[in-house]
């Protein structure tokens, strides 16, 4: 499947190994999940994103949503760039982009950088926390992604970056939830 979700569709499955080892299942029937996909281990705007999820984990269990961060950076990329951090949710390594492919998430595009011009105060805090070094991994133009699958298996919101830095609020996820 390489269409983009909508609001309804039903979930692709993704069963895997977690950067941790743990074993991820989505959809849940447990909870409501929700799913970050990201550009590369070393995005400032991807780590950016990170930090914000880790910052609003409580918000998230409070509303019975479980965060899955996914990357299509390689597992030892992923670790050396959280500075070995266990992130209060999974994190997962999908370098084949096998889960982005069945999530509609393949949009790359060189203008993913150039609409950042719009968007000032997201580039500075971005490149605040940077590290010293950008080391690419995968496709440094690929765009970010974002869904809340309910514990049924639907889509309940799909979310397509418009640029590098593009994610949904956190209040526009919870809302997504209870609608």
């Amino acid at each position: 499947m390489n269409s983009i979700l909508t609001i309804g569709d039903i979930a692709p499955v993704v069963g895997a190994e977690d950067i941790w080892e743990n074993t991820i299942e989505v959809p849940s029937k447990r909870s409501w999940n929700y799913l970050s996909f990201h550009r590369f281990a070393n995005c400032p705007f991807c780590n950016l994103r990170t930090n914000e999820l880790i910052t609003n984990y409580n918000v998230f269990k409070e509303h019975k949503i479980e965060v899955v961060s996914i990357w299509p950076s390689s597992k030892p990329h992923l670790l050396r760039y959280s500075n070995s951090v266990k992130t209060p949710f999974p994190m997962l390594s999908n370098k084949d982009k096998s889960i982005y492919r069945a999530y509609g998430v393949t949009k790359s595009s060189i203008w993913g950088g150039a609409k950042l011009i719009f968007h000032p105060q997201l580039i500075v805090r971005a490149l605040k926390g940077k590290s010293n070094t950008m080391e690419v991994d995968a496709d440094p133009n690929l765009m970010p992604a974002s869904f809340l699958i309910s514990p049924k298996g639907i889509v309940q919101m799909a979310y397509y970056g418009k640029h590098f830095g593009d994610h949904p609020t956190i209040e526009s996820i919870i809302q997504a939830k209870e609608q």
